[in-house]
């Protein structure tokens, strides 16, 4: 109809002539309007510039997934050292908290009586080992240090002093009196010396006198009974000298030896004291850590996201869990489920883009993140305790947690839904017709 040859019905003669014809023929030999002529032209350029669009046009592919919010480091717990009562919680449920804040005190009565029991006797025997460093001269006794406040220690120190004092110079003055013989001694032996020179020459004289019997026999024997008396005195005079001598060596080595077995004695109980000085001093470090431990605080800003089951008053055991934080400045990544459908599409490095449930995208934006890994497994849903299809475990990184319209910063916590749309390639809008076309057509024809 449309291709057949016009017939020109516009003369005066045809018009006369469709005045009497049927309305049938009236109307099939009436002329067509211009435009309808014009409308199969135009639907068919429309379906040639649709085509080639189709053809030519692409979208984006995008596989869009469900999950949630994760952080690749675990969550805080928060637990006491040890055994104690709890005296008070500081927090709540929700709360943000902040490096070294109080979450929870224990009751430091015990923790507190150790500490300062320790602190004691640190000072006591740092007091002992100042008193020993002051009988060894290794210090003086001006110089500030903790026997100030200890008057047992320094009566102590008074009382061993004056025993070292008192018992050397005893010694000393051994030494001094023993020398003090020997010089006596050996003036002594001068003397018998230059007397026994003259009582032996007297004894020649009077020995000559009696040779030429001018002298008495008598005197020569008494003269020489002087000079045997005198040369007797003076052999026991030179013993005695030896014999002082060898006493002032034997007092000099033990005034000697009493100084060295005092300053031995006081380096071997200067070394003990330090040992248990030292040894007190890391009890003590422990029972101070400990007694501060009775305050629970957080270690890393914060949320508390779990409080045990306990009141004021409840005897908490050691290690046992009693907060959970979630730390706010950990990394976050989107942990969403892939479909097994849309699993080979996807290669690490994919941008995505990542909307959260508790923020509208229309109003606060999205995230912007890149697929990290893609578990090498699948894994099986459960509905009704039954199989409910395969899907795969993405990671993916959030760069920027930046949103829009927000009052304030917007915390981004573990465990808030989320879905990722991740843009996998291109893809001609013209497949959308073809591929179920091209499956029907495969899939047709089949015997079963």
């Amino acid at each position: 109809m449309f291709f057949r040859k016009p017939t020109d019905n516009s003369g005066p003669h045809d018009k006369l002539i469709q005045a009497f014809l049927p309305d049938a023929r009236a109307i099939e030999h009436r002329p067509r309007p211009r435009w309808s002529q014009m409308t199969l032209y135009l639907l068919l350029l429309m379906m040639v510039v649709a085509l080639l669009w189709a053809t030519f046009s692409h979208v984006d592919r995008v596989v869009v997934a469900r999950g949630k919010l994760v952080t690749p480091l675990p969550n805080i717990v928060v637990q006491p050292l040890e055994i104690g009562i709890l005296k008070t919680i500081d927090v709540r449920l929700g709360q943000v908290v902040n490096k070294g804040q109080v979450l929870a005190t224990l009751d430091p009565t015990f923790t507190g009586a150790d500490a300062s029991q320790l602190t004691v006797r640190e000072k006591s025997l740092s007091a002992e080992v100042e008193r020993l460093q002051i009988e060894m001269g290794n210090r003086t006794r001006e110089a500030p240090g903790s026997l100030a406040s200890q008057p047992t220690q320094n009566a102590l120190l008074d009382e061993r002093r004056a025993n070292y004092e008192s018992r050397l110079a005893q010694l000393n003055e051994t030494v001094q009196r023993l020398e003090a013989s020997l010089t006596t001694n050996r003036a002594q032996q001068s003397t018998l010396k230059d007397r026994l020179a003259s009582l032996a020459e007297l004894e020649k004289m009077r020995e000559s006198l009696v040779e030429k019997q001018f002298g008495s026999k008598a005197s020569m024997l008494e003269v020489r009974e002087r000079r045997l008396e005198v040369e007797h005195d003076y052999k026991q005079s030179l013993n005695r000298e030896n014999e002082i001598a060898r006493e002032i060596l034997a007092s000099k080595a033990e005034r000697d030896n009493f100084r060295r077995q005092w300053r031995q004695r006081a380096l071997e109980d200067l070394t003990a004291a330090e040992r248990q000085r030292s040894e007190v001093k890391e009890q003590l470090g422990k029972a101070q850590r400990r007694n501060e431990l009775v305050q629970l605080v957080s270690p890393a800003n914060a949320v508390v996201l779990e409080i045990g089951k306990k009141s004021v008053g409840s005897v908490i055991k050691d290690a046992e869990p009693l907060f959970v934080l979630v730390p706010l400045d950990a990394p976050l990544q989107a942990e969403v489920e892939v479909d097994s459908a849309d699993v080979g599409d996807l290669r690490v490095g994919d941008t995505a883009k990542i909307k959260l449930d508790t923020y509208p995208f229309q109003k606060h934006g999205m995230l912007e993140g890149k697929l990290q890994t893609v578990s090498a497994d699948a894994f099986a849903r459960q509905a009704n305790g039954q199989a409910a299809g395969a899907y795969y475990i993405g990671r993916i990184d959030i760069g920027s947690r930046k949103l829009d319209n927000m009052s304030g910063p917007a915390y981004l916590l573990p465990g808030m839904t989320v879905t990722s749309e991740m843009v996998v390639g291109k893809r001609s809008v013209i497949s959308y017709f073809l591929y179920p076309v091209i499956r029907t057509l495969d899939e047709a024809l089949r015997e079963r």
